[in-house]
């Protein structure tokens, strides 16, 4: 792992001072922010985005007394998109959870230039912590489970992504059972459907029907989820049946509708302006323009029934080249609280030009940003 004794620079120890991280563990992703003094009492502080199902820790900032705002700017671009509160932790924990997602994949240190500073103090680390300290520090990380669904969404999520830790919270008093395994290898699970069959000797049934993103193609599987009603935990769990399906086949299974507006950018630095004031947005780029995904303060989409991976999307904009932006979202009252915002802002008197709205009965602007067009409208009339 990294550079040998013999050629690794020696950087200062340093010494912990604070911690915390997201609640969000039954995501498969977590955000810590750990807060050192290096032997000159200089603060520094480290943003980690932690992946427990494929890429171990794969986010990393190292920063020596840094400028508040870039502080804040790193920590939203890093952990904005996570849907969770941050809670206090102490050394071990962090440790523990640092140390857990780096074993996911042993070589994600590679890809981190920052972590050289800390790599020799991180080999010294070790976990001091006791199965029950460890079930309790995720207790901390687990969002409040209130209904049987939400309880079968988080379940089948881990199972998919092969997080059996994070899945062992959700099995009645934490047995899991060793037969039940849906995958040999991580993958995404894009919609859940939940169906209540009825109770049998107080136990709730549920029939689940799960899209899988499987390689290159799609899988659902039928599985079968026993519930304990009121405490909202798995007591057993079998997979009746599985089988591969088209791209046409999964696609009609996530027809939702699209809401939409489209506007004109009549100021050249809008979209300037926009991305510093929304450093928490993911920013993706395309021949046409750039996509910028505003994702929900929290995780709610989960509670919801069926589950659909993109639930946690409060809006997409499109800023294309041609100066044409369409703003796009699931839900037509966030489009109202969209649209509301900009005319509060004064955004339509001195920078945008509103020119109309689309309601779509299945998702198209992820196929519009991935053609040819730089017009919407061009692109809708030939579908």
């Amino acid at each position: 792992m990294g550079k040998s004794s013999f050629d690794r620079i020696h950087y200062p120890k340093l010494e912990f001072v604070n911690a915390k991280a997201t609640n969000t563990r039954l995501m498969g992703v977590v955000g810590v922010i750990a807060h050192w003094l290096d032997p000159a009492g200089r603060e520094v502080v480290q943003i980690y985005h932690l992946d427990f199902e494929s890429y171990g820790i794969d986010g990393f900032y190292h920063l020596i007394e840094p400028n508040m705002e870039e502080l804040e700017t790193l920590v939203l671009g890093i952990t904005g998109g996570l849907g969770g509160s941050f809670i206090q932790i102490g050394l071990e924990e962090f440790i523990f959870l640092i140390k857990s997602s780096y074993i996911v994949d042993e070589g994600c240190l590679d890809a981190l230039v920052d972590f050289e500073m800390f790599e020799e103090q991180f080999d010294s680390l070790y976990v001091d912590l006791s199965v029950e300290d460890e079930i309790r520090l995720y207790e901390k990380l687990t969002p409040e489970i209130v209904s049987n669904e939400q309880a079968i969404h988080y379940f089948v999520m881990r199972y998919i992504g092969c997080d059996y830790p994070s899945a062992m919270m959700l099995w009645k008093d934490g047995k899991i059972d060793p037969d039940f395994e849906l995958l040999d290898m991580p993958h995404t699970l894009i919609k859940n459907n939940c169906v209540h069959l009825g109770a049998e000797s107080g136990i709730d049934q549920y029939k689940v029907e799960a899209l899988v993103d499987y390689e290159t193609r799609y899988k659902l599987m039928i599985i079968h989820v026993d519930v304990e009603p009121g405490t909202h935990k798995i007591i057993r769990a079998n997979c009746a049946e599985e089988m591969v399906i088209s791209s046409i086949e999964a696609a009609f299974n996530l027809s939702k509708p699209e809401y939409m507006m489209v506007m004109h950018v009549q100021d050249s630095f809008f979209e300037r302006r926009f991305a510093k004031n929304n450093p928490e947005m993911m920013k993706q780029s395309y021949p046409q323009g750039q996509l910028y995904i505003e994702f929900n303060l929290n995780n709610d989409h989960v509670k919801e029934n069926p589950y659909f991976l993109n639930g946690d999307i409060y809006a997409l904009y499109f800023f294309g080249y041609e100066r044409q932006l369409v703003v796009c979202t699931m839900r037509k009252e966030n489009l109202e609280e969209i649209d509301k915002m900009l005319e509060e802002n004064q955004s339509y008197e001195e920078s945008l030009g509103f020119i109309c709205e689309l309601k779509t009965d299945e998702p198209v602007l992820f196929s519009f940003v991935n053609s040819s067009y730089d017009n919407i409208f061009d692109y809708l009339a030939t579908t």
